[in-house]
């Protein structure tokens, strides 16, 4: 993937984002619930008082209150999970893309190509790791070219003893650097 290149993706690691997500909505829908179950408490006291007071009552205050609590609550869980996730999303690309470049770095060195590119975007997270990673990823390519460097050198001073042992060894060893690109 080439740095200026943007990715378009919303769920970068989809089971990571959705689990955050909602380990934030069960916060989100206990909270609702208990500010439900207060809220209900507080009005179903002040009610009763109000009412005494006035000499007057209600055959059910439940019938009059929890329909009032229940249209309340579920407005605020309906508006908090939609900004919930909206949030958690955008704020989890901050990780979820760094770790996917960490990834696709790790795959191409397992496949043995040096990437070119092994940065992330400035506001991400982990960028101490992305640096450590740009370092190890420097520091492979510069002693693969040494490695290169050196059997070179190796094949040279090698060519007048004919060594058949040497040159298999040299052979496999220039198989090896060759197949890393």
């Amino acid at each position: 993937m080439t740095p200026d290149k943007k990715r378009r993706i919303i769920l970068i690691d989809t089971r990571f984002q959705l689990r955050l997500a909602g380990a934030f909505l069960l916060v989100q829908v206990l909270l609702t619930g208990l500010f439900g179950f207060g809220l209900y408490l507080f009005l179903d006291s002040e009610v009763q008082a109000g009412l005494a007071s006035a000499h007057a009552s209600y055959r059910s205050l439940e019938q009059m209150l929890l329909p009032i609590i229940l249209v309340l609550a579920a407005f605020n869980l309906a508006l908090s999970t939609a900004l919930v996730t909206g949030f958690v999303v955008l704020l989890s690309h901050r990780i979820a893309g760094p770790l996917f470049r960490f990834r696709s770095v790790l795959e191409d060195l397992a496949e043995r190509r040096i990437p070119n590119h092994t940065g992330i975007r400035p506001e991400d997270q982990l960028s101490e790791v992305a640096t450590s990673l740009g370092k190890a990823v420097g520091t492979l390519a510069t002693d693969l070219s040494a490695l290169r460097a050196v059997t070179a050198d190796l094949r040279q001073a090698a060519a007048p003893h004919q060594d058949p042992a040497l040159e298999s060894a040299l052979t496999r060893l220039e198989h090896l650097l060759g197949a890393w690109q």
